[in-house]
């Protein structure tokens, strides 16, 4: 029906300088919304976005936070009624405690009508979160391994290996990937896309996998 409006909306919202990409999802028949590692210095969109819509913003999500660059986004926060939510191994200091939320592998984030399941997915950083909405799976780095590989004490990779295959690699293959960053300038994949990119990687097992992470680290130091 024309002029109809749909109950839901899902927003890629990207980072000019940072080329980060966050997602702004929200139930607009329940006036609720959240987004995911929303990008530094887009405040004032994401809020002139709510308010168009009239959703009022539950959570902020994080995937993932680099010590080096420990965005908590409290502006957003502190504008908004919404809660900063992350996983538990992440640092979030200069956070009011009462603007933060832990998550672990297992929660469920519930906004108006709908939920979004936590999967904790560590490896690129230590607290690594994916969040699964729909047939949607918002994961922020996870399959960066290039960028990974020179992660220096916050990469890990046999729990990177492990969060593949256990946690990530069992979702239905037709799952629709969104990443924190363009991965080889697609900005969204299907699940088996990238387990076949992945595959040479992976196919020789664990061990194998983390000898090849820690050599690529090797070399990407050396060459800085």
């Amino acid at each position: 029906m024309l002029g109809r409006v749909m109950p839901l909306q899902f927003r890629p919202i990207e980072g000019l300088q940072t080329g980060l990409i966050g997602y702004l999802l929200a139930d607009l028949a329940e006036k609720a919304a959240v987004v995911i590692d929303p990008p530094r210095g887009q405040t004032e969109l994401i809020l002139a976005l709510s308010e168009e819509r009239g959703v009022e913003l539950k959570y902020v999500l994080r995937t993932h936070v680099h010590a080096a660059d420990a965005d908590t986004c409290e502006e957003l926060c502190s504008r908004t009624s919404a809660c900063l939510l992350a996983g538990d191994e992440l640092e979030m200091a200069g956070m009011p405690a009462a603007r933060l939320r832990r998550a672990g592998h297992g929660a469920t984030i519930p906004f108006g009508a709908e939920t979004i399941d936590v999967i904790g997915s560590p490896g690129h950083t230590h607290g690594s979160l994916s969040f699964l909405w729909q047939d949607r799976l918002f994961c922020g780095d996870l399959f960066d391994l290039d960028c990974c590989a020179p992660g220096g004490g916050e990469a890990e990779p046999g729990r990177l290996f492990d969060s593949l295959v256990r946690r990530v690699f069992v979702l239905p293959e037709e799952t629709l990937v969104f990443p924190a960053h363009p991965i080889e300038a697609r900005r969204v994949a299907t699940l088996e896309e990238l387990k076949m990119r992945l595959a040479p990687m992976m196919q020789h097992g664990r061990d194998t996998f983390i000898t090849g992470m820690l050599a690529r680290r090797t070399t990407s130091a050396a060459a800085l």
